[in-house]
């Protein structure tokens, strides 16, 4: 696949030296600098003077162990991540003023980079090979140069694009230390230890995000900074096969296990590769007009619900806001008009991602996207959405009643239980109305040690039963591939869409269940969703289904209301076949909270009242 391309464009000679290669403007050249946009002109104009002389964040080993002490990454990781964020905001400073103010606190920033220990994140060190597998209070001489996490990559690519950037402002030693650094974190460790999870070259190991978010930088840390033709030439190969590894792990619909919120990271990173690839070898090695690529570029569009909503199953929360800089040179590369219209549609309404002000990841991309950003001629407007879409490698149906947005959302997904950054969710599922949450998936906490480890289902935003699925008895889906959806198939002829799959397996294979059938009918004209469950048990078990929902339920004979800030929803059912109940769901975790705007969530229970082995349960949900 990729490989292929780059093996007939390095056959040809086409891969730019490390003189050649230019795919960013320097900070000699001037007319592009001086002629950003004054949208981010104004923003590092107001940062100047806090920035200026602004104290290093100190990293101590205090700050370090305490994620093995106590499972916290926020101590050590946000003064982490301050250092780079503040060099970057210095970098971009020193650019556009082009007058060596900003050089000392560049190079002290630098400087105390280069001094810190290890750059990998204490909670990804006990991922290292070298090591026993098991979480560190701190990393030792061994382990502290041995290992590429996501931020070791990330730090790189920011230190050679400084480099890049400034060249000879920059003292001679400042270079050499950064070079060095590099070489010896990052390059060196690379080859010497191919076994690294994430790599790609490990058969059998399920890869993520991390393939597609490291190599993008490790491919611009190779063109920065190797100058040896023939070392170049192995790295990039070696690059691009690990890629295809991460590719192949896709289905043709480019759907995204790992969801909307992650799709920065893992597919719009591919695109990053492809987009530096092609200054390297002077568009030899392309992949635009691949399939795949154009899917996964396009997954980000059918997972938007309204605004900034997406569907946001797995690791993700409701809220996110895509790179639309990125998709808009994505789709001008391959053709994709609505995806094109969808990007500026984001841009032009404040529903993508600024183009400056975060700087710490994805550097290459920030970079560029501050340098082409024009906010002249972007005018807010509406789109047109897609009625509906299903990713069938990751069975996640997507249907709406109206392209104009309004009315009701369906979101639906079967997949399996040992997804990326999964959650026990087969058979899960979210409506909207008129681009507001109602029924909800409660997306993912802060990041602790417990989310990454043995104990991430004890996490109640992980379990099943506070996802809208089915628990029969005491019953949670279990994790695990082989707890999957079975049968699941997907139909729209414009006015109905279908969706349909068997859950049964997602309880394990000692459950007491034949099969569980799980069918969403969404009528577009009548303005309602059916959910019809069709359960056979090998033993009698009363089976309860919870729906979580974002505003508090007001629970009538026969329905329950949900009153948002712009509809009514109501959830139909028959009395005489379920009880309900509702517990509030505080919001403890900032992330969530700040994510759903709210200090609770509400979880309803609709419970059967009898325990037959066989039985069909309905519930419709009408606006």
């Amino acid at each position: 696949m990729l490989l292929e391309e780059i093996d007939l464009a390095l056959e040809k000679g086409c891969l730019l030296s490390k003189e050649a290669f230019h795919p960013l403007p320097r900070i000699d050249e001037r007319d592009v600098w001086d002629n950003l946009d004054p949208e981010v002109k104004a923003y590092y104009s107001g940062q100047a003077v806090a920035l200026e002389g602004r104290p290093i964040a100190p990293l101590t080993a205090r700050m370090y162990a305490e994620f093995d002490k106590s499972g916290d990454r926020v101590t050590f990781e946000r003064p982490y991540f301050d250092r780079r964020k503040t060099l970057f905001s210095l970098l971009m400073c020193e650019c556009l003023e082009n007058k060596g103010r900003y050089i000392p606190d560049i190079e002290d920033l630098v400087w105390a980079i280069c001094e810190e220990t290890t750059w990998v994140v204490p909670a990804h060190l006990y991922q290292n090979s070298l090591g026993d597998g098991k979480s560190k209070p701190l990393a030792s001489s061994r382990l502290a140069k041995s290992h590429i996490d996501l931020f070791a990559a990330e730090t790189a690519s920011m230190l050679s694009w400084t480099v890049y950037l400034l060249g000879s402002r920059l003292k001679d030693e400042i270079v050499s230390r950064i070079e060095d650094e590099i070489t010896v974190r990052i390059l060196d460790v690379y080859v010497a230890h191919p076994e690294m999870g994430w790599t790609g070259f490990n058969e059998g190991r399920s890869l993520n995000n991390w393939t597609s978010w490291i190599y993008s930088n490790l491919l611009a840390v190779t063109l920065l900074n190797v100058e040896d033709g023939s070392k170049r030439e192995a790295l990039v190969r070696l690059f691009a096969k690990g890629l295809d590894a991460f590719l192949a792990t896709y289905s043709l619909d480019g759907g995204c296990d790992e969801g909307a919120g992650y799709f920065d990271k893992a597919g719009a990173s591919v695109l990053d590769f492809l987009e530096i690839l092609d200054v390297a070898t002077q568009g030899r090695a392309s992949m635009w007009d691949n399939p795949l690529i154009a899917n996964m570029a396009s997954y980000i569009m059918y997972a938007h619900i309204d605004r900034d909503y997406y569907v946001n199953f797995a690791d993700c929360n409701c809220r996110v806001r895509p790179d639309a800089m990125l998709m808009r040179r994505a789709a001008q590369k391959m053709g994709l008009d609505k995806l094109k219209a969808h990007a500026e549609y984001l841009l032009a309404n404040s529903y993508a991602a600024l183009p400056y002000g975060s700087g710490y990841d994805s550097v290459y991309r920030s970079l560029i996207d501050c340098v082409s950003f024009m906010r002249s001629g972007l005018t807010s407007r509406g789109e047109e959405k897609p009625l509906s879409h299903y990713f069938s490698g990751t069975q996640v149906a997507v249907a709406r009643q109206s392209a104009d947005g309004s009315g009701l959302f369906l979101a639906a997904k079967g997949g399996h239980n040992a997804e990326s950054h999964n959650h026990n969710d087969v058979g899960n599922y979210i409506i909207y109305v008129n681009g507001e949450p109602f029924i909800v998936d409660a997306g993912v906490g802060t990041y602790r040690r417990e989310t990454f480890s043995a104990s991430r289902y004890e996490i109640w935003t992980m379990q099943s039963r506070y996802h809208n699925t089915a628990v029969i008895g005491e019953r949670d889906q279990l994790p695990g591939a082989s707890c999957r959806a079975e049968g699941a198939t997907f139909t729209d002829d414009g006015v109905r869409a279908c969706f349909y799959l068997d859950i049964s397996k997602a309880y394990g294979d000692f459950a007491p269940i034949n099969s569980y059938l799980r069918r969403f009918d969404f009528d577009r004209e009548a303005g309602e969703i059916t959910l019809t469950d069709e359960v056979d048990l090998t033993e009698s078990e009363t089976v309860s289904l919870p729906v979580l929902c974002a505003y508090e339920p007001r629970i009538a004979p026969g329905q329950v209301q949900l009153m948002g800030k712009n509809g009514l929803l109501r959830i139909v059912f028959d009395p005489s076949v379920f009880t309900v109940s509702c517990e509030e769901v505080p919001l403890a975790d900032a992330r969530l909270k700040t994510a759903w705007e709210r200090e609770s969530l509400y979880r309803l229970l609709f419970t059967a009242q009898s325990s037959a082995p066989k039985q069909q349960f309905c519930l419709k949900f009408c606006v």
